[in-house]
């Protein structure tokens, strides 16, 4: 090696002695250097010159420069005590006095490490942190230079501890600590999303604090992040060959290739793999002093070409420590291979892949897939079959595959006992033969474990089974029907709603012709047909089903019988549906009238009429009493149906619902949290009914600030209903315009606004041109309008808002207050004070309730009118 070979070579060992620990330098330089003495002397002289108060003992002579002391003052920052340092710098507790009183972690580079790459690499630090705003990474609030000049940036102080070392104190078990693991993803997510790529996740880079008595992971410490969208800073900032850059047991294969140089966001998905794997099992994929005690090239090629074992088999290798690893996870050795068997080897597998194009695409990949194995749902990673389906959907399903198989075989049985009347004595046992062999076959053709099976699925069972009751029972027409009713229903709970209209149409039919028009059989099948209509979004073909089946009841009316109620609601869901709400309020109330004269205050049945009617309130503003009504349902459906069932979320999504539009946003969030959780376990992550809370909470969190969160939870809910629901549901529409929300709070204007457009494109077709739904997106487009200060299409859209809810809504209602309180603002702008005037006082009789009334510059032309004037006193002393 040449003079000026060695000594670059030098510079780049030192940068990279400058981020060992004092216990790891001596073991570095005895690799990096390896047989070239005349390299190491150089290296420990920069060391020397550039001063290392923790390597005195190391390298005799060390120049010790002046540091910081407990009690400095930085600005306005009093240190308090070290939390820690590195090759480059320091961190600081420190009490910032004002303008605000808290404590802060302040970073302090290293007295006299300010070379130009250190200070790059710190200053590179610092603004990645300030890119970005999220709850699960380390917040940024000032930076700055010390009276000597050295740099230093003030962050968020985070009381917590590394996220192995708190999940092992706190004996968290698997599924608590992927619960943990999830909010990691989202944070590293985040970054990637603000163009930035960490390049050193590892635990210790992971702390956890407890905020609420919740545990909530910090990412820290940027100090090796790279920029793939915008340059970090104007410094000349460097990869040094021949370094490594990272922490080698958390390192992916191309971050320890040198001649890879297109590092991407898969590198951090890498380390999140050892992240959860370390979480998993309590050690890492190599172990750390193994790994280390190797030259530094054969680091390297073991990390680039060694395959790490499964963590199901690593427990096994773990020997007197295995008890203990599992009891910190609540179990037993046995218990935990057997937990990590399967899905959690398969996800962290795929993470670790050596080819990058075998991992995740991203950290929200993998979260989705870790979120899969929560809920029992088959997981992306792997190589599942059949038989693995199955068994997942029995594992996510257990007291409803029971409930299901009981069902259909009582059902199939009994249709052959219930026969009597339909069909003739001397065919009856016949029957119950076919009906029989049909329930066996199925059964068997679901059994995973049957050679040859290829049914993994309820949905695929129903099907074939469908196909069977086809070709085998086309000579029994009411056996066929009644069928064709059942699983038509469950075709439908599971999304297959082309399907599911085909069945149910056959099996109307069937039952019109063979037991006439009227019969309640044919009347209770119409009725299933005209909810999936309103499921899909046929509305017209909804109402008149439901409009003819409700006249026969009531031209037929059965003492005693309660079918009609089921009508009743469905009806009155139709007309709150299309924004008929007093029709549909009237509808509910006759229904519970029925429904607690004939079974009591607290059936089920009365749930179900007292949630349409909170929800119709809701819609009207009528909150008191929206109020009463739903919570009096969610207590009776919790008592009757337990904690876990789907109808028990959605009542937790529409009183979240309420709780938001009441100002309660923290109860609104715990709700809806909650009814997502309770989804995304019982009917699964890809459930239409589980878009409903993703929606909605993604849109909560935009108005929180928790841009990153809410926008993976809206592009779930908007995926789903593509998927199930196709490019023209009404549903989809309300993903599109908390998309666009978010696109406008981000500041992608046009975005917002290109989704707002094809959501109202989308309602209008679905409902007419004069709904409620359509005037909502009318407004939402006039705020956008607003928003770039194009006043004279705002003022069109909102004159035609208005319009729609003069339509739907009685005169002063509330409904109309905030749109008309908006529309006054544009009227004000544009020199129109009378206007705005007669605007402001409609907009307050409807109720409005803004503070400070006309407070906004837009009403500035109106302040010395005496009409504004006495407008706004009045208000103000009423108040």
């Amino acid at each position: 090696m040449s003079p000026l070979d060695r000594h670059e070579r030098a510079k780049e060992l030192f940068l990279e002695a400058c981020e060992r620990s004092p216990e790891d330098l001596r073991r570095f330089l005895d690799t990096a250097c390896g047989d070239d003495p005349p390299l190491r002397r150089e290296v420990e002289s920069l060391l020397r010159f550039r001063g290392s108060p923790e390597r005195s003992d190391l390298l005799p002579g060390t120049l010790e420069l002046p540091s910081a002391d407990p009690g400095a003052r930085i600005g306005p920052y009093r240190l308090l005590g070290r939390l820690g340092e590195g090759g480059m710098g320091e961190v600081w507790e420190a009490e910032q006095r004002e303008p605000i009183r808290r404590r802060v972690a302040l970073k302090l580079i290293k007295a006299g490490m300010d070379t130009a790459q250190v200070v790059a690499r710190f200053e590179s630090e610092r603004q990645a942190l300030a890119l970005m705003d999220h709850p699960n990474i380390a917040r940024v609030f000032d930076a700055g230079a010390t009276e000597s000049g050295r740099p230093y940036f003030v962050m968020e102080y985070v009381r917590g501890e590394p996220i192995h070392v708190y999940c092992d104190r706190h004996n968290l078990s698997v599924p608590e600590r992927l619960e943990l693991m999830l909010q990691v993803c989202e944070g590293v997510q985040h970054a990637h999303h603000k163009g930035i790529i960490h390049r050193d996740i590892k635990s210790s880079n992971v702390l956890v604090e407890v905020v609420d008595d919740r545990p909530v992971p910090k990412i820290i410490d940027f100090g090796v992040a790279k920029a793939t969208q915008q340059q970090l800073t104007e410094k000349t900032m460097f990869t040094a060959l021949g370094v490594l850059i990272g922490t080698p047991e958390y390192m992916s294969p191309e971050q320890a290739d040198p001649a890879v140089h297109d590092i991407d966001t898969r590198t951090d998905v890498y380390s999140l793999g050892v992240v959860l794997y370390e979480l998993l099992v309590g050690a890492l994929p190599f172990d750390s002093e193994t790994l280390r005690e190797a030259g530094f090239d054969e680091i390297r090629r073991r990390i680039r070409e060694d395959e790490p074992v499964k963590p199901s088999t690593r427990v096994t290798t773990l020997g007197e420590g295995s008890a203990e690893t599992a009891s910190r996870r609540k179990t037993d050795p046995s218990s935990l291979r057997r937990l990590l068997r399967g899905d959690l080897d398969w996800i962290t597998m795929k993470a670790l892949a050596k080819e990058r194009s075998r991992r995740y695409g991203s950290p929200m990949d993998l979260a989705a897939d870790i979120r899969r194995h929560l809920a029992h749902a088959p997981v992306e990673a792997g190589r599942p079959g059949a038989v693995y389906r199955a068994r997942k959907f029995v594992r996510r399903h257990r007291f409803g595959v029971i409930a299901g198989a009981v069902v259909i075989a009582t059902l199939l049985v009994g249709i052959a006992g219930t026969s009597v009347g339909m069909l003739r004595a001397k065919r009856e046992a016949q029957t119950a033969r076919r009906v029989a062999d049909i329930l066996a076959g199925t059964f068997t053709e679901l059994n995973p474990f049957q050679a040859g099976a290829v049914v993994a699925t309820p949905e695929a069972m129903l099907e074939r089974g469908t196909e069977r009751i086809e070709a085998e029972l086309a000579d029994e027409p009411l056996v066929q029907a009644r069928l064709f009713d059942v699983m038509g229903n469950a075709l439908a709970a599971y999304g297959r709603y082309d399907r599911s209209r085909e069945l149910l149409e056959r099996a109307v039919a069937l039952r019109r012709e063979h037991l006439g028009a009227e019969h309640a059989l044919t009347l209770g099948s119409m009725t299933h047909l005209g909810n999936l209509y309103w499921v899909t979004g046929d509305y017209p073909a909804s109402r008149e089903l439901h409009e003819r089946i409700l006249a026969i009841r009531e031209r037929n009316p059965v003492p005693g019988e309660l079918a009609i109620s089921a009508n009743l609601q469905s009806l009155g869901r139709l007309h709150w549906k299309l924004s008929e709400f007093e029709q549909a309020h009237a509808l509910f109330e006759r229904s519970l009238v029925l429904h607690e004269a004939a079974l009591g205050p607290d059936h089920l049945a009365v749930a179900y009429d007292l949630f349409w009617l909170g929800t119709v309130e809701m819609d009207t503003m009528d909150y008191g009493a929206a109020r009463s009504h739903m919570e009096r349902a969610a207590q009776i459906g919790e008592r009757e149906l337990g904690p876990d069932h789907p109808e028990v979320a959605n009542a937790a999504f529409q009183i979240g619902l309420l709780y938001w539009r009441m100002g309660e946003r923290d109860a609104a969030r715990e709700k809806l949290e909650r009814a997502l959780a309770i989804h995304e376990r019982g009917i699964g992550p890809d459930n239409p009914a589980t878009a409903f809370p993703l929606n909605e909470l993604g849109v909560l969190l935009t108005g929180e600030g928790e841009y990153e969160r809410a926008r993976a939870l809206i592009e779930r809910a908007k995926t789903i209903r593509e998927k199930t629901l196709g490019p023209d549901h009404p549903d989809l529409a309300w993903s599109l315009t908390a998309l666009a929300y978010l696109e406008i709070e981000t500041g992608n204007l046009e975005a917002g606004q290109r989704l707002h457009r094809r959501a109202l494109e989308i309602q209008e077709r679905a409902f007419g041109p004069e709904h409620y739904e359509v005037s909502r997106v009318y407004g939402f487009l006039a705020w956008a309008e607003q928003r770039v200060g194009n006043w004279a299409e705002a003022r069109r859209l909102r004159d035609r808002q208005i319009s729609i809810l003069r339509n739907v809504f009685s005169d002063g209602h509330r409904r109309l207050a905030e749109p008309l309180y908006q529309r006054a603002r544009l009227a004000a702008r544009e020199g129109e004070p009378e206007r705005a005037l007669e605007l402001l006082r409609e907009a307050l009789a409807c109720g409005y309730r803004g503070d400070p009334i006309g407070g906004e510059d837009d009403f500035d032309t109106l302040r010395r009118h005496p009409g504004f004037e006495a407008l706004v006193a009045g208000v103000t002393a009423a108040r």
